[in-house]
């Protein structure tokens, strides 16, 4: 099977299932046929025209879906399949989440990965730069400070000192042309947030997939208090993951995207215009297939995350 991305970036198209694939046709009158078994997931953006049978086949798959505003100001949507398994697992969610001690555990590995994770980008960047090495030493005492916190404030307090001490670092090795002083967003107001954040939206999808297959309930978590309409379990989930896209990220900046690439006004922040996010959906796509070298993607680590997160909860038979 094939891991494709389906990118959806024109109002004008109309999108419809013919037999067992998606048929998209376009203005000019051609059209292209996707084999639904090769597609790993559909981003849509602004409003083609997409029928029911589209949806439906997608969420009988379970294929997730991200639809994005076309402008920054709007609010964007997972779409994917119902809960599946059975209702055992997400019982043993639900005790675990009212157990401060499971609660604590789960909240600690979760942190411990990506703090990891962010020292880990740090290094990768300092080459001999004495600043980033002692951000790389506040990162590893933060996570030390995981180790003795008794409660979810405490665990988030030693989590936001190492974001603010990483992102840091981002600036402190980013060109000044980028204008990033630090994590900002809704809306974005320079190229390396508006990245940030569309990546973010992009891979919650990914996450919410796996959790939607092992039968959780994506609303509850550990580390993100419950808030309605909110799927705290996938933004925990994605916690550990985001050092990763930060890296995808970085590595856009000059060697494929330049400021002509976005545009700004007050209303929206800063935003990718047409020709950034066709170079950017490229790079996307291209940044999930597994090369010779690295079998490890993003749709791998949410896999094993979710799965490794259920191995936390209490047994029902020992309750």
């Amino acid at each position: 099977m094939s891991d494709l991305t389906v990118i959806l970036d024109r109002k004008e198209l109309v999108v419809r299932m013919e037999s067992k694939s998606i048929r998209v046709d376009r203005p000019d009158g051609h059209f292209e046929r996707i084999p639904l078994g090769m597609v790993a997931r559909v981003i849509l953006v602004g409003s083609p025209m997409v029928s029911c049978d589209v949806w439906r086949a997608l969420a009988d798959q379970n294929i997730p879906a991200v639809l994005l505003p076309s402008r920054g100001g709007g609010v964007s949507a997972h779409m994917g399949a119902g809960l599946f398994a059975t209702i055992t697992t997400r019982i043993a969610q639900h005790l675990a989440a009212h157990d401060d001690k499971y609660s604590l555990s789960i909240g600690q590995w979760l942190l411990d990965k990506k703090l990891a994770a962010q020292e880990g980008v740090v290094r990768k960047l300092k080459n001999g730069n004495s600043e980033l090495e002692s951000i790389c030493t506040q990162i590893k005492s933060c996570r030390k400070g995981l180790r003795k916190a008794d409660s979810r404030n405490s665990l988030m307090g030693h989590e936001g000192a190492a974001a603010s001490a990483y992102f840091t670092a981002l600036a402190k090795i980013l060109p000044e042309k980028w204008n990033f002083h630090g994590r900002n967003r809704r809306p974005p107001r320079d190229p390396v947030n508006a990245l940030l954040s569309l990546s973010y939206v992009i891979s919650q999808g990914e996450v919410r997939r796996f959790i939607l297959q092992r039968g959780l309930d994506p609303a509850l978590g550990f580390l993100h208090a419950s808030q309605s309409g909110r799927e705290s379990l996938a933004l925990d989930i994605l916690e550990p993951l985001r050092p990763e896209v930060d890296w995808f990220v970085l590595h856009l900046l000059d060697s494929s995207l330049n400021l002509k690439h976005f545009t700004t006004n007050d209303q929206d922040g800063c935003l990718l215009n047409k020709k950034g996010r066709n170079v950017f959906f490229k790079a996307w796509a291209k940044w999930q297939e597994p090369d010779g070298e690295n079998k490890r993607t993003q749709k791998s680590m949410a896999e094993n995350f979710v799965r490794d997160l259920i191995a936390f909860f209490p047994q029902l038979d020992t309750i």
